[in-house]
Parts: structure tokens; sequence; C-alpha cells
């Protein structure tokens, strides 16, 4: 079975969009790599370096605040320029910097490790922050909006099976090689990971216009026009109200794993690679089913779905006492995972205005920064005041009351 076929994209397709979508799928591959190598294993490095669940919230909050600074200017700045050209360029120096983070064992000594790693990810935050911006945008330029939910789940299903391969060939490095060489490795493959993704976004060029309908839209020039693009702009900061409160209880709960699995749980590196590859897995076997599930159910329904499964995997995690319980978890947490990674993301775009897509895009990434930055600061806090399994508690039900609410009003 072909590509295509096992995509299910269109018999015939134009050779220009054959061309987008090819680079699509490697910029996600190769982005995979990343997710399975530096992402996946940042916090816990940091974690077996002696960071608390504070300083690792840190290594999230302080770029989410650099990036809430950025955003806005950014959002005037890209204005100016093709969504192509300053999304590889941005591309090509955020993740160029990934680098650092193998080097950090042979610049710094141990003991300014953790430091070297949130300094390291604020420099990084400026950058990334025009990626976050611009890349929505470019997405919608380049893929007609009939095609978009096949690109959008096949990209999740092409970084899963990646994220799956590179997590546990990373846990084999990891056991085999001493720390910290065996986490230069890692970070290492993401670096490279990081900076081919830079070649694709340039590979990648907006469809003619009025293909598909996204490309071009006409500008508002009458009255009912302009009533009508109120009424969708209202209905945008409605739903992205809705996403910060959903994401901020789920950035709330990500400071408090690597201090559950490594310090409660204690569990070894491979066994925490092979929980992230089961997820990997199922994020994989889900955004098969996705384009499907999707004209079915609906992007917002399964976004409440996904809430309500993120909710149960807190719940696990919390009551966790040994390795089959993480499993568990990971199980949970990956059938959300491979709803929410389609879902949520084309939830959002359902409901982008037309016009001023990059104004939009940037409060967008400020209200999602925000939810970092907050969620980071949050979580620890909650956790040093009622312990990590009762906070993780409390986050479970949170995600789920904000479930409910996309569900009932999004």
């Amino acid at each position: 079975m072909n590509l295509r076929a096992f995509f299910g994209f269109p018999a015939y397709m134009p050779p220009y969009l054959r061309s987008n979508f090819t680079h699509l799928l490697f910029d996600i591959g190769w982005w995979g790599l990343y997710v399975g190598t530096t992402a996946a294993f940042l916090s816990i490095y940091a974690a077996r370096s002696g960071a608390t669940p504070y300083q690792i919230g840190l290594l999230t909050a302080i770029p989410a605040f650099i990036s809430l600074l950025v955003s806005l200017p950014a959002g005037r700045v890209l204005r100016r320029f093709p969504a192509r050209v300053s999304g590889a360029v941005a591309a090509l120096i955020a993740r160029s910097l990934f680098l650092g983070y193998a080097l950090l064992p042979w610049l710094l000594p141990s003991s300014q490790q953790v430091m070297g790693v949130i300094v390291l990810s604020m420099v990084i935050a400026i950058p990334a922050t025009f990626i976050g911006i611009i890349f929505n945008q470019f997405l919608m330029e380049s893929v007609p909006s009939e095609w978009r939910g096949q690109v959008v789940g096949a990209r999740t299903a092409v970084m899963s099976i990646v994220s799956f391969a590179a997590t546990m060939l990373s846990g084999q490095i990891l056991t085999y090689l001493p720390f910290p060489l065996g986490y230069q490795v890692v970070f290492g493959l993401g670096a490279l990971g990081g900076v081919m993704t830079a070649y694709h976004i340039w590979n990648v060029h907006p469809v003619p216009a009025g293909e598909g309908g996204d490309a071009a839209q006409p500008p508002a020039s009458s009255t009912p026009t302009r009533l009508a693009l109120g009424a969708l702009e209202r209905n945008y900061l409605k739903v992205i109200v809705l996403l910060f409160l959903f994401n901020l209880s789920n950035f709330m709960a990500a400071p408090l794993v690597p201090d559950i699995l490594v310090h409660r749980l204690q569990l070894s590196d491979a066994l925490i690679s092979l929980g992230s590859g089961i997820a990997n897995m199922l994020v994989f076997s889900i955004s098969l089913f996705m384009a499907r599930l999707s004209r079915r159910a609906g992007n917002r329904r399964l976004t409440a779905l996904g809430g309500a499964l993120l909710a149960l995997h807190a719940l696990t995690l919390a009551a966790a006492q040994n390795a089959p319980a993480y499993i568990l978890a990971a199980l949970v947490g990956g059938v959300a995972a491979g709803l929410l990674g389609t879902a949520q993301y084309n939830y959002h775009l359902d409901n982008l205005p037309a016009e001023n897509r990059s104004t939009w895009l940037s409060w967008n990434m400020l209200l999602g920064n925000a939810a970092i930055l907050l969620g980071a600061l949050g979580g620890p806090a909650l956790a040093q005041l009622s312990g990590t399994p009762a906070a993780l508690v409390v986050l479970g039900g949170l995600r789920l009351a904000f479930g409910l609410l996309i569900l009932r009003w999004g």
C-alpha cells in the first residue's frame, strides 16, 4: 500500500499539493525525532540532575513568559513577510540551538546543569515564538481546507510513529551509555531532527489563489460582511479562552509528572521510554482514523472527550504505586493524545477568522503562553501545598470540567 492510499489522500492530486504534503510529512517526521528524544527526556534529565518540581516548572514557565512579551510584536513583524520564509528562518535559528542541550555537560559543571537548561530554553523561546505564530497560517496557506483533516491526521500519525521509534532507541541509549553521555547523544539526535524541519518548511509553498477556499479570502466590503466577521471574531475569542483554561490545567500537571516517575515510582529510563513508546503507538493508531472520526463526531466533541481521558490519566498517575500503574496511565494518556493531537488543532483552525490571521494567531499564541506560564508555576505551587498525588487529583477534576465547558459552550 502506498502512502497516498495509507493516509486516505485522493487518487488524483495536483503536483504542487503532492509536493506540499510530502514535505509536510517529512517536516513532522523529523520533528518526531526531536519529540521522541529531547522533548521526551529533557525534564527527566533535569530531574536526574537534581531539579525540583518548581525548577522543572521554570523550564517551561520562563520561556513562556518571554513568548508572552514578544507574541504581539512578533505578529506585527510577521505580517511583513511570507509565512513560508519567516517560518523556515525562525525554525532554522531556534532548532539549531537545540544542539546546546547536548553540549551543556561539556560547558558547565554538574551543579549548574539545571540552570543551564533553563537559560538555553529562554534563548530558544524567542525564535520559537515566531514559529508558533506563523505555522498555523503557513499550514492554512499550503493545505486546502477540504484536505486539512487528512493532512493534520497524517502528520500526527507520522510524528507518533517516529517518536515511538526515537523514544525506544533513546531508552536503549540511556541504558547502555553512562550519565550524562547518554543524554548528550539523545539530545544530539533531537537537534538533528529539529534542524531538518527547516529544510522541508522552506520547500512548502502556498496553494494557488482560490484553491480550496483558504488561500485567498475576499476583503470585507459591505455591512453584512462586517457583521458576520464580528460574530466570527467573538466566537473565536470564546474558543481560545476555553482552550486557554483547558491547556492551563494540562500545563499545571506537566511539571509534576517527572517527580512522580523519578522520585516516587523510581522508574528506570528504559521503563519511562517504554511508557512513552506505548503512548506514541496509540497516537499513531488513532491518528489514522481521525479524519473519519472528525467527520462523524466533530472536532469540538473529540476535544472534550480527550479532556475527559486526560482527567483519567491524571487520576491514574496520582494513584500509581508501581510500574504497571504507570503503563496503564500511559495507555490512557496515549488515547487522549491521539484524539487531541488532531481534534484540538483543527477545532482551533475551524474557528479562526479569515481576515487578519497573523493578528488573531498572535493573540492565540499569547494566551497559549499565558497557560504555560501560569500552569508551570501554579502546578508545583499546588503540589507544595497538597502533595503531588493530591494535586494531580485536583488537576484531573479541572481537566474534566474544562472539557465539559468546551462540549457545552465551545
